[in-house]
């Protein structure tokens, strides 16, 4: 499916448009931990390195259509990926309302606790995303709202709206 090429290339142009960018940054320095471009820089490196594991994989992996000759069996990596059947309209309604809520986090960051505005978003993310284990979705939104505080109050030194 062409989808598969295109998505890839679409994530390595935007990681690369976003660490250009953070170079770009007036007056910072993406060598300075301190610097408010290097965690953009970092996080779009990050992006960049997953956008080409992803193209990689995306070439590498055999056509969705093609079937498998008979008496062959699927590799254990395959088996052990879990597929959920999602129609094109199911997949749009949650990426669209994934947006939606990304852009009501980022609105509310400003008025609301990070530590439970970043619990909510992570807990309601992870299940709309994956619309299954709720009580792992609560403990992992609970350690990373944690984790991200921890780190940004005490690590980046950075103040919070209160």
């Amino acid at each position: 499916m062409l989808v598969h090429r295109i998505i890839p290339g679409l994530l390595f142009v935007i990681a690369s448009t976003l660490l250009v960018l953070s170079f770009f940054i007036e007056g910072q320095k993406v060598t300075d931990f301190s610097s408010a471009a290097f965690l953009p820089a970092v996080t779009a490196f990050l992006m960049l390195v997953c956008s080409l594991f992803i193209m990689k994989r995306g070439v590498a992996a055999p056509s969705p259509h093609s079937v498998p000759e008979p008496g062959e069996q699927e590799d254990e990596e395959e088996s052990l990926v879990e597929i959920e059947d999602i129609t094109k309209k199911q997949l749009y309604v949650r990426l669209i309302s994934f947006t939606v809520v990304t852009i009501i986090f980022a609105y509310l960051m400003n008025f609301l606790n990070f530590l439970i505005i970043s619990f909510v978003f992570l807990f309601g993310a992870m299940i709309l995303l994956n619309r299954k284990k709720i009580v792992t979705a609560l403990i992992v939104s609970i350690i990373m709202s944690g984790v991200f505080y921890y780190l940004f109050s005490s690590v980046f030194k950075i103040v919070f709206p209160t």
